[in-house]
């Protein structure tokens, strides 16, 4: 039944009162809020709604064609959006800009958002960019995209119309956001090829779609289609297509856009309705083969059974004719192709479709090589020690099973299951491919998950690797004893090894024999000076919370914390493999380990690439210090122990205009980084609002962690031209110690110079690490140290430090035992290179498991990811009180960030005749 549009019912709702008869579904009656009781229908206002919007059918996300010539756009000036804000009177908040193909990019952008009308789900917003020659069509013209997008949305794989509304003479259309992954994220999961029969039924239905958009008048262009543009449920049971055009898509001249999905005649300019069928073959081509043609020539599809032998005759002779160069030669209509992917699934055996192990093959080998060439670091002893690690892995896994032997080994674990020996063998079995394929992966890339079977810090200043090898080769042989050995010469070699720490207690739990579930520490471990140090203390801060819950039995039924080491190493993209590692562990290994958490990862680009995934399987992600605004509210299963930037934006807008007095501002950032962006983008507008000046040129953009000296020192010029007061970095650590040196080069310059000598810089969360102090081996450290004077320019925001008790003037009899712990294990007179004091990322990671083990506390029944969430979710609320962390209170609001949570304000100050990171003040509730 197609869509009518109907007029706007303003003055028959006035005459009957709060009466109405409902457009959409016909209800006659009293309405509520002046919607539709029934099926909540609003009729939108004069004021810019539109009216007639049926709320039809589902799926997925964005908008599409009327069928007006592209050669005829001309914008009008718009609203620029920006993250964070509302709209339509405050239902919609923005989230995230999201990234539409090349040829749409003309057409207006497209937001994830919250719905305060739904706050478990999200939406996608587009912004309709509409011709600016006919005003009064305005209106018009944005229902009548609209009104087609409704329609689609009767069919399977559209997305569905709920709002559509106009503000500041710029309309948008609300869609529901997609439920699953798309197609290109499943792909990067499986590591290989997915099954034929599944690859086969997405082609199906991804040839059902275009047949639909084929019947339109005129027929509809997708123009985009590619891995990244379908989507799939998390039954992996259905496809959709999002990325569709509001208008007809034009191919952007000179394009240097990757063309492996586009027709031949796609890249010449041309696109047409065949364009669409070529690219949907290309996509089930690389599915099907893990073949990227993305990383390949252009139009080189090799035929589909000599990249993957298990590929039928029939698959490739589809594939082999919807790509061939001339349309002509290709089919002639999408339904034709969906025949025979029809007449191909007939003829398949019933059979799982369950993702198997991937299988490798020689160009999936290949471009996992090029990657890990293009690491920083030297894989040759990770590569030995694992390839060893492989094949004493059958007795590894004899060992690692024995503690659950039995149908009472742990309380946590489910309820017994009536054959206790196949469900055992299943999870064996289970278990065994999960370490076969995680052991790959570090003999490959050095990332993984790990008890002590594999190393990760092998880096500057470890004095006892050799030990920790031997300790890791004695797990995997299932050598419980020799580990435990190894492990005790190695912490006595390198007591300040917080990763041979965790795995001591992690052995010395399974020597005992005791009951316990687990936590896995999420962190990128890898030589460069900018991680190193962090994620270092990071894992002596979890080695001390989980020996003072061990010892003190602060877990329920006398349960154990067991922690797992989760490495990303030194690439963002590899977050999402070692995510899943924990997610196949709980989903496909029974939950063998008993993890009921994970903290992690220290920065918002890691964590958004983990979220999904760790919550997919019902676990709580907890973030130690990840402060981006585009993780608010984004997951029921994702906590931050920190403030978000809007909270820390709010606190140095203010330290800078009224602490500091500066009226100009010269704002540095990174904006491929989000952290920085977002950082960035708070304190811009907290600082305008103080009515202060604010000078943001593309021309000081940095790079993180790559921009030298002498490029800072370009900017700094800038900083002079302009006569800022203030410089301010959304940076880290790095960017702050060589941002400093330019300046004292400067200076050093121009000594006369009252200006530069008294310029100072200021910075966020991101600086709070021992570098700026000359702590650690690398080029950085080696500035401060030779560049004391201008690291005392230096203020920067952190969300705890050692200070915070003794600022506030708390008796010490309330201090927590952390800092005494720390001393003790760090910074007795017995070790050699005494640890420095604990800072924010110490203190933070110990919160963030603290926490956790707080929330294990409200739990009345058995202990699972579910059961922790929702009692992180509950603290602080009703007769529930919040968490007394080190680093303040911590109850979370309904958005994910903790309420109103300490910020403390520090300077780099010369104290003694050496640098000092000192206190200045405290923002927010502490206690």
């Amino acid at each position: 039944m197609g869509v009518k549009h109907v007029e706007p019912q303003k003055s028959t709702l006035r005459a009957r009162g709060n009466t109405m008869r409902c457009p959409r579904c016909y209800f006659d009656g009293h309405s509520t809020n002046g919607a539709c009781p029934r099926c909540g229908y609003y009729p939108m206002s004069a004021s810019g709604d539109l009216p007639g919007m049926e709320d039809r059918t589902s799926i997925s996300s964005r908008p599409l064609t009327t069928g007006r010539p592209a050669t005829l756009y001309s914008l009008p000036p718009m609203k620029t959006l920006k993250r964070g804000d509302v709209l339509r009177q405050g239902r919609y908040r923005l989230l995230e800009q999201l990234a539409l193909p090349e040829n749409q990019q003309s057409q207006g952008t497209a937001w994830l958002a919250t719905d305060t009308q739904s706050p478990q789900s999200r939406v996608v917003i587009r912004e309709v960019a509409l011709l600016e020659e006919l005003p009064a069509n305005r209106s018009q013209e944005a229902r009548s995209i609209a009104l087609r997008l409704t329609e689609l949305s009767q069919h399977p794989g559209f997305p569905k119309v709920i709002d559509v509304f106009s503000e500041q003479d710029t309309y948008y259309i609300v869609m529901r956001n997609m439920d699953g992954d798309s197609l290109a994220t499943l792909l990067r999961r499986q590591g290989g090829a997915l099954p034929e029969r599944m690859v086969a039924e997405f082609g199906r239905q991804l040839c059902e779609i275009l047949s639909i958009l084929a019947r339109q008048q005129p027929p509809m262009v997708h123009g985009g289609i590619s891995p990244e543009t379908i989507i799939v449920n998390q039954e992996r049971t259905r496809v959709s297509l999002i990325h569709i055009p509001l208008f007809p898509p034009k191919e952007v001249p000179n394009s240097k856009a990757p063309s492996g999905y586009r027709a031949p005649e796609q890249v010449r300019g041309s696109v047409e309705p065949a364009s669409d069928l070529y690219a949907v073959a290309a996509t089930l081509h690389y599915a099907v083969t893990g073949y990227n043609p993305d990383e390949r020539l252009a139009f080189f599809h090799p035929p589909a059974r000599r990249l993957n032998p298990a590929v039928s005759a029939r698959m490739e002779s589809i594939l082999s004719q919807a790509l061939r160069l001339s349309i002509p030669q290709r089919y002639a209509r999408p339904s034709d192709m969906q025949k025979d992917f029809a007449a191909l699934l007939t003829s398949y055996p019933p059979e799982s479709d369950r993702l198997p192990t991937p299988a490798t093959t020689p160009l999936a080998l290949d471009s996992l090589q090029m990657r890990q060439r293009s690491r920083n670091r030297s894989l040759l002893d990770v590569g030995i020690f694992a390839g060893i690690g492989i094949v004493v892995l059958f007795g590894f896994l004899l060992f690692y099973l024995r503690p659950f032997a039995g149908p009472g080994a742990n309380p946590v674990s489910a309820s017994p299951t009536p054959n206790l020996t196949a469900t055992t063998l299943a999870l064996q079995q289970a278990l065994n491919r999960e370490l076969t394929l995680e052991a790959q992966t570090y003999q490959k890339s050095g990332i993984g998950i790990s008890d002590g079977r594999f190393v990760f810090d092998m880096y500057r200043g470890r004095n006892d690797l050799n030990d920790k090898k031997q300790a890791g080769l004695a797990i995997q042989q299932g050598n419980l004893s020799s580990a435990v050995e190894f492990l005790r010469r190695a912490t006595a070699e390198d007591p300040n090894d917080g990763e041979v720490q965790i795995y001591n207690e992690d052995m010395h739990l399974l020597q005992s024999g005791a009951s316990y579930v687990t936590v896995v520490l999420g962190l990128p471990i890898d030589g460069n000076d900018a991680d190193i140090n962090r994620v270092r203390t990071n894992m002596e801060a979890a080695f001390l919370m989980q020996h003072k819950v061990n010892s003190a039995n602060l877990l329920p039924h006398s349960l154990k914390l067991r922690i797992l080491i989760d490495s990303s190493g030194a690439n963002t993209s590899d977050v999402a493999t070692v995510a899943q590692f924990i997610a196949n562990r709980v989903s496909m290994a029974g939950n063998i380990d008993h993890i009921i958490a994970v903290v992690g990862w220290p920065y918002s680009r890691e964590t958004i690439n983990a979220r999904d995934i760790i919550a997919s399987v019902h676990l709580p992600l907890i973030s130690q210090t990840a402060s981006s605004v585009k993780l608010t509210g984004t997951s029921p299963y994702f906590f931050r122990v920190n403030p978000a930037d809007d909270q820390q934006g709010k606190t140095l807008g203010a330290l800078a205009v009224n602490r500091l007095h500066a009226k100009t501002i010269l704002v540095l950032r990174d904006q491929t980084d989000s952290y920085s962006d977002s950082l960035a983008d708070a304190f811009i507008g907290d600082a305008k609002a103080l009515n202060a000046t604010i000078i943001n040129n593309p021309s000081d953009y940095f790079s993180e962690s790559n921009t030298t000296v002498a490029q800072y020192g370009k900017m700094v010029n800038d900083a002079m031209a302009n006569k800022v007061d203030l410089i301010f970095i959304a940076g880290f650590d790095v960017d702050a110690v060589r941002l400093a040196v330019a300046v004292g080069n400067a200076y050093r310059a121009n000594p006369t110079s009252d200006y530069l000598r008294t310029l100072k810089i200021l910075g966020g969360d991101g600086l709070d690490t021992g570098l700026v102090l000359g702590q650690g081996n690398g080029p950085d450290a080696a500035l401060a140290v030779q560049f004391p004077q201008d690291m005392q320019r230096l203020i920067f925001s952190a969300f705890g430090d050692p200070g915070e008790w003794a600022f506030l003037k708390l008796p010490q009899n309330s201090w927590p035992t952390f800092f005494a712990d720390w001393m003790n294990t760090y910074q007795s007179s017995t070790v050699t290179a005494p640890a420095p004091p604990p800072g924010n990322d110490a203190i933070l990671t110990y919160d963030a498991i603290g926490v956790i083990i707080n929330a294990a506390s409200l739990v009345h029944g058995t202990l699972t990811g579910q059961a922790i969430r929702d009692a992180l979710a509950s603290l602080g609320s009703g007769k529930i009180p919040a968490f007394q962390g080190v680093s303040g209170q911590i109850h979370f609001g309904t958005d994910s960030n903790p309420v109103d949570k300490a910020v403390v304000v520090l300077e780099v100050a010369d104290v003694n005749g050496s640098n000092h990171i000192v206190l200045l003040a405290i923002g927010g509730k502490f206690d």
